[in-house]
């Protein structure tokens, strides 16, 4: 038992050199090879990790599998299943996944944060905004949930949170363009033409180009003439 240990841990040391010197291929062959002698929780996450990183989906599947069957508490195990389900486009699962990964860590931010996309790319926006609004009451500073709720309000027509959400993003990234115009649009379904203007024109001082964003500034100062 203690030369299996031995050889055990002498393949990990061999696995984590190779993966820090960037020989993902050959880590993954000696985590292979010590899973043979001993199924180890530790090693079925590094080796599902490294199946994810190197987009292998099947086999990262078939490790964290292992891994949370073996470990049914393990909420890295269900993150790693969530991300290779969400990646092999099996949306359903990874939501389940995810979910489950939440009920054992409730801080696990960036479970979340997945959920909350594999919610939106369902087309289930009501579920992604629910999802991101709880993930900012954990943690309010996490500037990408405001900008994926945003757009999530915004495809939903919910124009007051879509403010909302992106003037967040602009306390904390002014120089946002998706931002900026996504204001500018919600600005003017709610009446706010002044407001409207005033984002599609910094929208259009950080991408001067955007043909969508310069048609709708010159409809809204025509507007503006018009009714003034």
């Amino acid at each position: 038992m203690a030369n299996l240990t031995a050889d055990v841990d002498a393949l990990l040391h061999k696995a984590g050199e190779q993966e820090r010197n960037g020989h993902i291929r050959e880590a993954i062959e000696t985590y292979e090879q010590s899973l043979e002698l001993e199924e180890r929780p530790e090693i079925l996450q590094h080796l599902g990790n490294l199946y994810n990183q190197s987009a292998q989906l099947d086999d990262a599947i078939r490790i964290f599998t292992r891994c949370v069957e073996r470990n049914p508490g393990s909420p890295g195990g269900f993150y790693g299943l969530g991300l290779s389900y969400y990646r092999s486009a099996r949306v359903h699962e990874a939501i389940e996944s995810f979910e489950r990964v939440i009920e054992l860590d409730p801080e696990w931010i960036m479970a979340r944060y997945w959920l909350g996309i594999a919610h939106f790319h369902r087309g289930d926006l009501d579920e992604a905004i629910r999802v991101y609004e709880g993930l900012l009451r954990v943690a309010p500073q996490f500037t990408v949930a405001w900008f994926h709720l945003g757009v999530a309000a915004a495809q939903k027509g919910d124009y007051e949170l879509t403010v909302h959400a992106f003037t967040e993003v602009l306390a904390r990234n002014p120089r946002s363009f998706v931002a900026h115009y996504h204001c500018g649009v919600a600005n003017f379904r709610r009446g706010e033409l002044d407001k409207a203007i005033d984002h599609f024109r910094a929208a259009l001082e950080i991408n001067p180009r955007h043909e969508k964003a310069r048609e709708n500034l010159r409809a809204l100062e025509d507007m503006r003439l018009r009714f003034s």
